[in-house]
């Protein structure tokens, strides 16, 4: 599996309303220090292909087999490839060349 970095913006109305819907999808944990975090599970996958504005993959709350099946899928936001990793992509890897001998009198 290859790691990419991606990008995107999550609708916090949109995560908002879904939190509310269906407030078990938030775990929450209690901390060493004592203090209680909530979290929401995600899923980030990889599209098929790209679509027509250049997002590669989508974010979605981590959902149970039986509910995907009943067709609960909470889509938050798409992804698209970061800049560097789109011009990685697209330049052919260059060698380093050797720096060219200088004629000076250090003798380091």
């Amino acid at each position: 599996m290859e790691l990419s970095d991606y990008f995107g913006s999550i609708d916090l109305t949109k995560l908002g309303q879904i939190i509310r819907l269906h407030p078990e999808l938030v775990k929450t944990v209690n901390m060493k220090d004592g203090t209680q975090h909530k979290f929401l599970n995600v899923d980030i996958n990889a599209k098929q292909q790209a679509d027509q504005y250049g997002n590669v993959a989508y974010l979605k709350v981590a959902c149970k087999k039986a509910e995907q099946k009943q067709g609960l899928n909470y889509y938050l936001c798409d992804l698209r490839l970061s800049q560097n990793q789109q011009q990685a992509a697209s330049q052919p890897p260059q060698q380093a060349q050797a720096p060219a001998s200088t004629s000076d009198d250090l003798p380091f």
